[in-house]
C-alpha cells in the first residue's frame, strides 16, 4: 500500500448523509460555534478556539499539517447542508503518513451536540475506517478516550476498537493544567 499521490488534493468522503471534506476560513464561525458548547468539551483537553479569527487560524494549521502529510483533518457536513457539523482528525503517532512501516494511527473527532444520537459519527467514522483500509494501510487506529465519555467509548467500540486499558493521569489539560487518564482503545487491521 503507498501514499503516492495521496496528499495531491484532499480526499472528499461521502456516505448516505454526510460530507466528509476539507475545511476552509468559510467554515470558521460554525467552528467556533459548536466548540463554544461546553457539552462538546467538557471531554477534551481544551476548551477549543477562542474567537472567530482563532478557528480560521486552526483550519489554516490543520490543512498546513495535510500539506505536510502529519494529519487529515476531515470536516462533517450532511449532504443536503454545507454547514460545518463536527470533526474527524487522522494522524501518525509520530512522523508522516509516508514513513513505512506506518506507526500507529490516532483518531480523535467532535460534533455539534444537535446531532448527537443520531449515528452521525459512526457513520463518518466508518467512512474514515474504509479510507485506510483502501489507501494507507494502517495496521493499528487508536482513540484516546476519558473515561467518562460514555458515548464516545460505546461508537469506538461499536465500530471493533477494543478497550486496552486506563492510561493515569496520561494527557494534561490545556487550560486547567490538570492531569487526566484516558482510556486506551485501539483498531487492530488484520486484513
Amino acid at each position: 500500500m503507498t501514499t503516492t499521490g495521496l496528499f495531491d488534493s484532499f480526499p472528499l468522503l461521502t456516505t448516505n448523509r454526510l460530507c466528509l471534506r476539507q475545511m476552509n476560513t468559510e467554515d470558521a464561525e460554525d467552528l467556533y460555534h459548536f466548540y463554544s458548547d461546553s457539552k462538546v468539551t467538557q471531554y477534551l483537553d481544551w476548551h477549543g478556539p477562542a474567537s472567530i479569527q482563532d478557528s480560521r487560524d486552526l483550519i489554516h494549521s490543520w490543512n498546513q499539517y495535510f500539506q505536510d502529510k502529519r494529519l487529515f483533518p476531515w470536516g462533517i457536513s450532511m449532504k443536503t447542508d454545507p454547514t460545518l457539523i463536527g470533526t474527524v482528525m487522522f494522524m501518525p503517532i509520530r512522523d508522516t503518513f509516508e514513513k513505512k512501516p506506518l506507526f500507529p494511527l490516532s483518531v480523535g473527532f467532535e460534533l455539534n451536540r444537535h446531532y448527537w444520537n443520531k449515528g452521525i459519527m459512526s457513520e463518518a467514522l466508518e467512512a474514515v475506517l474504509a479510507f485506510s483500509r483502501e489507501h494507507i494501510g494502517a495496521h493499528r487506529i487508536q482513540a484516546e478516550v476519558f473515561p467518562e465519555n460514555k458515548a464516545s467509548l460505546k461508537v469506538l467500540e461499536k465500530l471493533g476498537f477494543k478497550q486496552e486499558g486506563l492510561l493515569h493521569q496520561y494527557l494534561m489539560h490545556e487550560v486547567t493544567r490538570t492531569f487526566l487518564d484516558v482510556i486506551m482503545l485501539a483498531f487492530i487491521n488484520n486484513t
